[in-house]
């Protein structure tokens, strides 16, 4: 068991002898350009030079799935930071962390888990559409709206959709039963499967309409550079998402990770959040996502807090899988 250091001037004196840190992530905390500029930012902030070791990873829910393995088989983890830490399952294998002692101010409701999990990141969970080939007036507003005859063939979903969808299962969106009627319903009408990060291909109308997404995120950044791309919010009930990292048990470099984290906890770490990924954490004071969140309350979307909703409603891992099988029959 690692034993974290008390405070924040241990913290950096730890991370400064490890000297480096192993992530490895796909689009999310901005890839690559990311991971470079908290290295920048730890350097000015913590005066510790970290080497940051960045590898790209194709399939997140994969990818926890090996490090999940390789902890418990006792091997030093692929990555020193699991980058989002989706269920109390997987929290049991990663390391707890306080952060409240490297964060002056951090806010309570940030850690999950038992401080095994801390958000980094609020994202909601959308439906994108290509907003160049559907009109405004066309546009659908809920999930029952897209299983109308125009959409068949013409919508994607992920592969691991369940990963996603399951809070829909919850009494407060569609129901067990309602999820179950959904999703075997939408396998009829999907066009085929698309990973998070492919928004290309709605971009270029292979698919109209992709969801339910990683979050609207990805929307937000292809906004930026003008892309005719948009997402709406399902009115059955939408959710408020997030990424939260944890750091795996056999993570080589745990005080490094620790101090990655902690900068992007601070106010000069969201902001290059918001920069690279177009997302913040909505609980820290500040937060672009909190003013987008109670700008679309004022619309009328109904927004569900999911994550750690499996504590208080284990039966939602089930659900992954019902779901997973019903969207996979697509293929």
């Amino acid at each position: 068991a690692y034993t974290e250091p008390p405070n924040l001037a241990a913290l950096e004196k730890a991370a400064a002898k490890e000297g480096q840190l192993d992530i490895s992530w796909g689009n999310i905390y901005g890839g690559a350009e990311g991971a470079r500029r908290v290295q920048e930012g730890i350097a000015r902030k913590y005066g510790v030079t970290l080497h940051v070791n960045y590898n790209v990873v194709a399939v997140g829910a994969v990818f926890q799935n090996q490090v999940i393995e390789e902890v418990r088989a006792g091997q030093r983890a692929s990555t020193d930071i699991l980058f989002h830490i989706r269920d109390a399952q997987l929290a049991k294998y990663t390391q707890a962390a306080d952060f409240r002692k490297y964060v002056p101010g951090l806010p309570d409701g940030v850690m999950y888990y038992d401080k095994h999990s801390v958000v980094l990141v609020t994202t909601i969970l959308a439906e994108e559409y290509n907003s160049k080939l559907i009109p405004k007036d066309r546009v659908p507003t809920s999930l029952a709206d897209l299983l109308q005859p125009q959409w068949k063939g013409k919508i994607a979903t992920p592969p691991y959709e369940g990963v996603l969808a399951w809070y829909l299962g919850l009494p407060e969106a569609l129901g067990k039963d309602g999820m179950i009627k959904y999703f075997t319903a939408l396998s009829g009408q999907l066009g085929g499967l698309i990973t998070c990060g492919a928004s290309d291909r709605v971009i270029n109308g292979e698919f109209l309409i992709f969801g339910l997404d990683c979050g609207d995120y990805e929307v937000r950044l292809r906004q930026r550079l003008g892309q005719p791309i948009a997402a709406f919010y399902p009115k059955e009930g939408t959710s408020l998402y997030t990424f939260a990292p944890g750091i795996p048990q056999t993570a080589a470099h745990p005080a490094a990770a620790r101090l990655f984290i902690s900068y992007l906890l601070t106010r000069e770490g969201q902001n290059l959040l918001w920069d690279v990924m177009a997302s913040d954490d909505a609980r820290i004071p500040g937060s672009h996502m909190a003013a987008l969140i109670a700008e679309q309350r004022k619309h009328g979307v109904k927004f569900i807090d999911t994550y750690g909703a499996d504590l208080k409603h284990p039966e939602l891992i089930e659900y992954q899988g019902q779901i997973n099988k019903l969207v996979n029959q697509a293929k």
